[in-house]
């Protein structure tokens, strides 16, 4: 092998830094879990909770039952986290103000029905993962067909919610997210839902 072709390694100098560690981009961009579960939340009332999801069509999505939002920093069940609880928790005056206290969503219960059929889960912030999933009622005969039923079924939610993610994740990058949807999200807060 000639010297020309040695790697750096090889000749032994020092490999330059690739740029950010994973964990360190991971570390990055947890709060976009929270922003997320937010935007599903504004654009749920805005949109009355119709959906138009790219691939699947026209879906209703809500909160329902639980909501915890938990102020920046706070780690555990401390005074700085709203537990909310009730058939819609996030039409309450209380969740409203716990976004205006700085709290931000940590893990909602949701719905989401296309056609007759209906799933419900738990969206978690951070890391951003379902859990607690329950699908629609399984039709086929046979246990492997039923297992492979559910698993097709929990797999559609999985697309959905991706989808909606993509959605939020190109208005979060678009110019357009700090001129108009971050001022829009900040009047929505600022409302008093009992008004």
């Amino acid at each position: 092998m000639s010297a020309e072709t040695k790697t750096a390694a090889e000749a032994g100098e020092a490999a330059e830094p690739m740029g950010p560690s994973l964990v360190d981009r991971i570390e990055a961009s947890r709060f976009l879990g929270g922003e997320f579960l937010i935007w599903l939340w504004y654009e749920s009332e805005r949109r009355e909770g119709a959906f138009e999801i790219e691939g699947f069509g026209g879906v209703s999505f809500w909160l329902e039952e639980q909501m915890t939002l938990r102020a920046e920093g706070a780690q555990g069940a401390t005074a700085s986290e709203s537990a909310l609880k009730g058939a819609m928790p996030s039409a309450t005056p209380e969740a409203k103000e716990a976004l205006r206290q700085g709290k931000r969503p940590t893990k909602a219960k949701a719905r989401l029905e296309r056609g007759p059929q209906s799933w419900s889960f738990v969206l978690n912030a951070d890391p951003l993962t379902l859990s607690a999933v329950k699908v629609p009622g399984v039709i086929k005969d046979g246990t492997e067909e039923q297992f492979f039923e559910r698993m097709q079924l929990a797999e559609e939610l999985e697309g959905m919610i991706y989808a909606l993610y993509g959605e939020f994740l190109a208005l979060r990058v678009d110019p357009r997210w700090e001129k108009e949807l971050a001022p829009a999200l900040a009047r929505w807060v600022a409302e008093d839902p009992s008004a």
